[in-house]
């Protein structure tokens, strides 16, 4: 395959891996987490891909020419590397945002059930127990 079909070749794929890492931010914007393993998966593969293309071009017999002929296409290619860099950074600080609000309402949720436990009283009925800071009198 020639320089220039590999070139073509790889910025479609790394457009193609721009608009998929714009779709996780959005999902992870709009909460939707569930629809993020299919997403994940294409992008597992484009990037297998993106990985293949980059190995022909390396051992492209004229490889030399990406430096010199071709080097506005590489400039633009590198351009979308960083756009798709960035995106997935901030994609993964946004989901780290998330969990962490996860992570601190299980963690409330779960000191209020150590508060208040269901036990059973004297005729085998459920009755709460309050185990917190009550009031003497």
């Amino acid at each position: 395959m020639s320089l220039a079909a590999l070139l073509t070749q790889q910025k479609t794929q790394l457009e193609l891996l721009l608009e998929i890492t714009q779709q996780e931010l959005d999902l992870i914007v709009t909460r939707k987490a569930l629809e993020l393993p299919p997403l994940a998966e294409k992008k597992h593969t484009l990037l297998t891909q993106i990985q293949a293309t980059d190995a022909e071009l390396a051992n492209h017999p004229e490889r030399e020419r990406l430096s010199t002929d071709y080097h506005p296409q590489v400039a633009s290619l590198r351009q979308l590397v960083e756009q798709c860099q960035e995106q997935s950074q901030v994609a993964e600080q946004l989901l780290e945002q998330s969990l962490n609000g996860v992570r601190q309402l299980a963690n409330i949720l779960s000191r209020l059930h150590e508060r208040q436990s269901v036990t059973y009283d004297q005729k085998g009925h459920t009755k709460g127990i309050n185990k917190g800071a009550g009031f003497k009198v």
